[in-house]
């Protein structure tokens, strides 16, 4: 429906007839550009269009998917922003701004500081004309706001040279601060140190101690305190790469920022040895959580029982050890069954049996077949046959059947 203009008494009486006689099926029903029928019976706040896409017609086109009138751009597109076309012009030309002598822009959009008078009178200090690019590409709300839009990734090598140097600065500090304490030591403590090291047989000197406290203190993620020399690590280092970020594809697993878990792989369709992180279920599988479950099913199944003692978060100690016991009373008893029914029915020897691969007949002949069965490339394998005498067709039979029985 249109919402342009105000309908008058009867246009809007005629207009209500019209739409009860579609609804009754004694008017034809509307249709919009493409020629499509429109339902009569579909709400009118569905089929009233916005403001912004009013066509002044009935249409449906508002409630269908609008197709991209342009190409969505990629991550490696680029767009210029804040280049100059050139050097700047010597005069001011007419339709350039009045203010910054640039004909890139009107006055009213003129980024540039008010002057007192602009180049339009002065025809001094007139700014160079801009890069204005055709976008082609759809680049999107974010892509037009890209902070990082054109950085060149080389230009960061500057940083971590800087960086470096401030490290390496910072560790040499660090190692003659070490050796300045080592030496400022009492002459009782390099006493007690030196006897020590002989008594142990120590090949290394204070020197050496100290440089390797030195190395130590320079370790990714540790700390050192150079009154005790005690490291102190911490857990969080910058090595330790996100779960999310192991693969950054929008179908890849879910991640749950609350918990910080990704139960299934983010590598989909790859080996599980192939990439370090397969999901926390995996992990979760491969360590002790199945005898963890196991332990605390021991302990509910004895608490039935009336073994109130039996707690796996409150008496866990006791808890595994007599889960021990019980699993080893069990295998023994499993093995004291087996045995006393092999001494009173016998069959050890069937017990005792080949391999799969040699019972299956498995060999490293290769042999091709066709879709209709045939042999096409090696030697067909030869039938086993049975001890019964095969393809003996008695009472002038042609050929071995199988008789139906037929029970009434």
């Amino acid at each position: 429906m249109s919402s342009a203009g105000k309908l008058s008494r009867e246009e809007y009486r005629q207009q209500k007839e019209l739409e009860a006689a579609r609804k009754a099926g004694t008017a034809p029903p509307a249709r919009d550009d493409d020629g499509r029928e429109i339902n009569p019976h579909i709400p009118h706040f569905m089929l009233k269009a916005p403001w912004y896409m009013d066509a002044g017609k009935p249409s449906l086109k508002h409630q269908r998917k609008q197709e991209a009138c342009k190409e969505e751009a990629g991550l490696d597109d680029w767009y210029v922003r804040g280049a100059v076309a050139g050097p700047s012009a010597g005069k001011y030309r007419k339709g350039a701004c009045e203010n910054c002598g640039s004909m890139s822009h009107k006055t009213k959009d003129c980024l540039e500081r008010p002057r007192k008078r602009g180049a339009k009178w002065t025809g001094k200090d007139i700014r160079p004309d801009e890069v204005v690019q055709s976008l082609d590409k759809d680049f999107g709300y974010d892509a037009k706001r890209d902070r990082w839009n054109g950085y060149d990734p080389s230009m960061y090598k500057d940083v971590v040279h800087k960086y470096e140097a401030i490290e390496e600065e910072r560790r040499r500090l660090r190692e003659e601060e070490i050796d300045h304490q080592g030496d400022a030591e009492p002459a009782k403590k390099k006493e007690k140190k030196r006897s020590t090291d002989d008594a142990f047989d120590s090949s290394s000197s204070e020197s050496e101690d100290d440089e390797k406290y030195a190395e130590k203190a320079d370790m990714v993620g540790q700390g050192i305190n150079t009154d005790t020399r005690v490291t102190v690590r911490n857990l969080r280092i910058r090595e330790d790469r996100a779960k999310y970020l192991n693969d950054l594809n929008s179908d890849s697993a879910h991640y749950d920022p609350k918990t910080r878990s990704m139960r299934d792989a983010p590598y989909q369709g790859a080996a599980v040895g192939d990439f370090p992180f397969a999901g926390d279920g995996f992990q979760r599988a491969q360590s002790g959580t199945a005898d963890m479950q196991k332990m605390q099913l021991f302990a509910w199944q004895a608490e039935s029982r009336g073994n109130a003692a039996m707690h796996m978060q409150a008496n866990p100690t006791v808890n595994e050890i007599q889960f021990k016991e019980f699993q080893q009373k069990n295998e023994q008893h499993l093995a004291e069954s087996k045995s006393s029914i092999l001494e009173r029915y016998g069959g050890e020897e069937h017990l005792n049996m080949l391999p799969k691969e040699l019972l299956g007949g498995q060999t490293e002949e290769y042999v091709e077949y066709s879709p209709a069965g045939h042999v096409i490339r090696g030697q067909e394998r030869a039938k086993a046959k049975s001890r019964y005498e095969e393809d003996v067709y008695e009472n002038n039979h042609t050929t071995y059947r199988i008789p139906f029985l037929l029970h009434g």
